[in-house]
């Protein structure tokens, strides 16, 4: 089960964001039809809530606030934004952008901090890092006293000896003593590639060694009155709608935001951040209805979007519409159908029975997946299911060949990609069962998602059948035996043709083909990916593609 970030903030405070002192019941049923769930309020007032993993703008006080003021009426249509013109600017090295390769920043002042302000600002950096950051890799987050600065900043290499003092240290550490010591150089070592990414001021004072832990000495305190956030990461997109999420915090707090300009080396035009222009996306009206069953007209839409702070304008059966640059999850028209749905709200649609009746059976691809298993289990095989999700990291393991469809905005590291292959899952599942008895036997028919550029969406979903065979004897013969008890099973033609894959043994491999169509592979599994997995006893696979 993969849990939703769970965020905590006074309930006082909260309330004078919102405008109103709602009661606690009627507060959890208006924020669970905004997709945040209420876990209840403490001893001290504190109220807890669990945030969908979609809407990491909705992991603060003011973004939940600002939120419900939508739903409520009380503030509709894109929320205002005023970035000041940059005064500041940061000066990125080639060599530290070929290891974080984007850098954006902002400047706020006014600001007002106290020890429980301060730790729900850290929550939320932790969240958006763990989130729209997946663990830092995509998006990590700076905070600095920037009176404790002396700008301009420049984001370089440092040397291996290069010595500060890092937050939760007894005293100053090497760059190299950071990653190999202390907790959070441990955790993120494996992010840097052996370099070590600083920001520095003007003044030589290392702000934080990137993306790992930040300067004990420009730490943020109740005495901070101005802040410098910088966000380093690998994907612009995800690196501008996170400062975008803080700067609207803060500007709706009351503070003065302002941008900062990023200087590249190669000689390029300065990039001025954050970007907070609006993105455009238009659906139509009659394909909203559709969707929903609904039959709202151009002008009740608009109405709906601006409850969900989002601005629209009818042209027609087509509705052009602007979304803030803090909303980081709309990929498609159909996102904006879902904030129709919202802003009318879910309790309100009226349930419809069926006018008409259906009789049902399975379609013809579960029958065909069903026979396959049983095929499978007939051969002494065991069925697993395993989770779509996937991660970079298990492919790799596996090494696995074919581009990984990335989700935008996971909710957590393991679960980053939808799986492009199934072996990696069966090698994972059989590396937790080196404890039980060999031989283990493996397979599952499940769905893939593979890239696809004729395609709208980018990609498709291919059914796949995929087995191991893991015991002191097994071969490219034992499963090429099942594969060919497979293809006389449905009347298919096997043949097999040589093939070179990093996944299996050179020369006890090869290429499956059923009807003369190539459909998959079989082989013996890599010593390599053996060992990547733990499993010390040979391993023997196939898997071909379905239909």
């Amino acid at each position: 089960m993969i849990l939703m970030p769970t965020v905590s903030f006074r309930k006082d405070v909260f309330d004078k964001a919102v405008g109103s002192k709602l009661p606690l019941e009627k507060l959890a049923g208006e924020l669970e039809q905004m997709k945040v769930e209420v876990n209840g309020v403490d001893a001290n007032g504190v109220l807890s809530v669990e945030v969908t993993g979609d809407r990491p703008d909705l992991m603060s006080l003011r973004g939940i606030a600002r939120a419900l003021r939508g739903k409520l009426g009380v503030d509709k249509g894109v929320p205002k934004l005023e970035l000041g013109r940059f005064s500041i600017k940061i000066v990125a090295d080639k060599q530290a952008l070929k290891v974080r390769p984007v850098v954006v920043g902002a400047v706020v002042e006014g600001v007002s901090l106290d020890e429980m302000s301060i730790a729900e600002l850290f929550q939320q950096q932790e969240k958006l890092d763990s989130t729209i950051g997946r663990a830092r890799k995509r998006v990590s987050i700076g905070l600095y006293d920037l009176d404790a600065l002396k700008p301009p900043f420049a984001f370089k290499l440092a040397a291996e000896d290069a010595a500060f003092t890092p937050l939760k240290a007894n005293g100053s550490m090497t760059m190299r003593q950071v990653l190999e010591e202390h907790p959070a150089g441990r955790e993120y070592a494996h992010l840097l590639r052996g370099k070590y990414p600083v920001l520095e001021d003007s003044a030589g004072e290392v702000l934080s060694l990137v993306p790992v832990i930040n300067n004990a000495s420009s730490a943020v305190t109740p005495s901070t009155r101005r802040l410098f956030i910088d966000h380093t990461g690998s994907d612009r997109h995800a690196c501008n709608a996170s400062l975008n999420i803080l700067c609207q915090d803060f500007f709706d707090a009351g503070c003065k935001v302002s941008k900062v300009a990023v200087e590249h080396p190669d000689g390029a035009k300065a990039t001025i951040t954050p970007d907070n222009s609006l993105q455009e996306m238009s659906f139509s009206a009659s394909a909203c209805n559709k969707l929903l069953g609904s039959s709202f007209k151009p002008p009740e839409i608009v109405s709906f979007l601006a409850r969900q702070r989002i601005g629209a304008k009818a042209v027609g059966d087509r509705l052009d519409c602007s979304i803030p640059a803090y909303r980081y999850d709309f990929l498609h028209p159909v996102d904006l159908v879902e904030e129709v749905a919202l802003g009318f709200g879910y309790l309100n649609f009226k349930p419809v029975v069926p006018s008409f009746f259906t009789r049902g059976s399975l379609n013809a691809e579960t029958l065909e997946e069903n026979a396959c298993r049983d095929f499978m289990v007939g051969a002494g095989f065991t069925e697993t299911l395993q989770y779509v999700l996937s991660s970079p990291a298990r492919a790799a393991k596996s090494l696995s060949q074919g581009e990984m469809v990335e989700i935008l905005n996971p909710v957590s590291g393991d679960y980053a990609a939808a799986r492009g292959a199934l072996l990696p899952g069966l090698l994972e599942l059989l590396s937790k069962n080196t404890h039980y008895p060999y031989p283990q036997r493996v397979f599952e028919v499940g769905p893939v998602i593979v890239p696809d550029s004729l395609l709208p969406e980018k990609m498709r979903t291919q059914t796949r059948l995929a087995c191991v065979s893991c015991h002191a004897s097994s071969s490219l013969t034992e499963v090429a035996s099942v594969l060919a008890e497979f293809a006389g099973r449905f009347k298919r033609k096997l043949s097999l043709s040589k093939l070179s894959s990093r996944q299996f043994l050179e020369g006890r491999q090869a290429e499956v083909l059923l009807d003369g169509k190539p459909v998959g592979s079989a082989g013996e599994v890599h010593p390599q990916v053996l060992e990547n997995h733990g499993l010390q006893v040979p391993a023997a696979a196939f898997e071909i593609i379905l239909g």
